[in-house]
């Protein structure tokens, strides 16, 4: 059946299927659900704790990094599992101190829409205080709810601003990137074994590039005027076969960012909604506040196919739009070619600036170049008012 699974007399439908399941993760998941309270009973046994995590904390305020936390999670989970990672028995410090603000209950991605009601934590007894927060969100407080443009509003931060690190493609990245203009970092384990598997197996994708090689050779010198068909099955089999010893490589359900030469759709969301991702947060240790994340050129198939030494021949007189084109057309016979055309009575020597000047300078300011504009803008902003008094 193409609509679901027919077993004798029982017929089960994909769409319900999936609706079951749906309801069956909600319920786990869920504040009542099992899943929080055995994690909470073995928390030691389910949640990594790296001493590294508070040092990093600390180093992101220490350079002026105003940090927060936004989780699903109510006050009573998130307490219970932050206090085990990030509390200090020696020192007394407790884990709230390595936030400027925290958000539970936060109903991502209902927090980056309409959002819900923003009301103060009482941290004594976990329950929510009476009425709606307007006032400024204060330091070593703990908030529930909200939404993303008051949260924003409140603490004074520009979407561009703002780099959130999430582990949920739909929840945390694809919606704060589309409803926010958020920086996003998504966090992904499974990268680890993905680049594993990368550099271990190299052979097998170099297999895969020689194959491709050879089908190309065997077409390399035919055209259009060719009556011969190459046969590649034996190179369409190889290839099938190796990308499949290459999938089974990651495990019995495959890469989660390949399958076989193509992306799957998990892995063109990450490309596409992520401005970075890692298999965990902790790798910002390794590089300095300062750092510039650049990421390599995307090459299309026509950039990625032909080398810079290539020259390409026989192209169209149609094909070009560069500006000296025109100039060079003195140089190209066209006697027998093109058939000479009455000239034109608006001839393009009569219209006066028929083709906008060309730039002389960088018209484009790229990402890495915004905060030096703003903070020419602010000076040059002060300087007016200070001549003004």
């Amino acid at each position: 059946m193409k609509t679901g699974v027919k077993c004798a007399d029982l017929t089960i439908a994909y769409k319900s299927i999936y609706q079951d399941v749906l309801q069956a993760v909600d319920y786990v998941h869920g504040k009542d659900g099992p899943l929080k309270q055995e994690t909470l009973k073995k928390v030691a046994t389910y949640v990594v704790k790296d001493e590294r995590l508070p040092i990093l904390l600390d180093r992101m305020r220490f350079h002026g990094t105003k940090v927060f936390l936004a989780t699903n999670s109510d006050y009573n989970y998130t307490n219970n599992v932050m206090s085990y990672l990030l509390n200090d028995a020696e020192e007394g410090r407790n884990w709230t101190t390595y936030f400027d603000y925290i958000v539970v209950d936060a109903k991502k991605p209902l927090f980056f829409t309409e959002g819900t009601i923003l009301r103060q934590v009482d941290l004594k007894t976990g329950a929510l205080k009476i009425g709606t927060h307007t006032g400024p969100m204060q330091s070593g407080h703990v908030y529930s709810g909200g939404s993303c443009n008051v949260f924003t509003d409140l603490i004074g931060a520009m979407h561009r601003d703002v780099l959130y690190v999430g582990d949920h493609i739909f929840g945390d990245i694809l919606k704060s990137k589309k409803t926010s203009g958020w920086k996003t970092f998504l966090i992904v384990p499974e990268i680890t074994q993905e680049l594993k598997v990368w550099t271990n197996k190299r052979s097998l994708f170099d297999k895969l590039d020689e194959y491709d090689a050879k089908i190309a050779e065997e077409y390399k010198y035919l055209d259009s005027s060719s009556h011969v068909c190459p046969d590649i099955t034996a190179y369409q089999s190889k290839i099938k076969s190796v990308t499949h010893e290459m999938d089974m490589e990651y495990g019995v359900l495959g890469s989660l960012f390949r399958s076989g030469s193509r992306q799957t759709f998990f892995g063109a969301q990450v490309m596409r909604y992520a401005d970075l991702y890692a298999a965990s947060i902790l790798n910002l240790l390794y590089y300095p506040f300062s750092y510039v994340f650049r990421a390599p050129p995307m090459l299309m198939a026509h950039e990625s196919t032909v080398s810079h030494e290539k020259q390409v021949v026989g192209s169209d007189l149609m094909a070009s739009r560069s500006r000296s084109f025109s100039e060079n057309l003195s140089g190209i016979s066209t006697d027998a070619a093109i058939p000479k055309r009455k000239t034109l009575q608006r001839a393009d020597s009569l219209v006066p600036h028929l083709y906008a000047d060309t730039p002389k300078e960088i018209t484009q300011i790229l990402e890495f170049d915004e905060e030096e504009e703003k903070s020419r803008d602010i000076k040059e902003e002060d300087e007016e008012n200070y001549a003004d008094q």
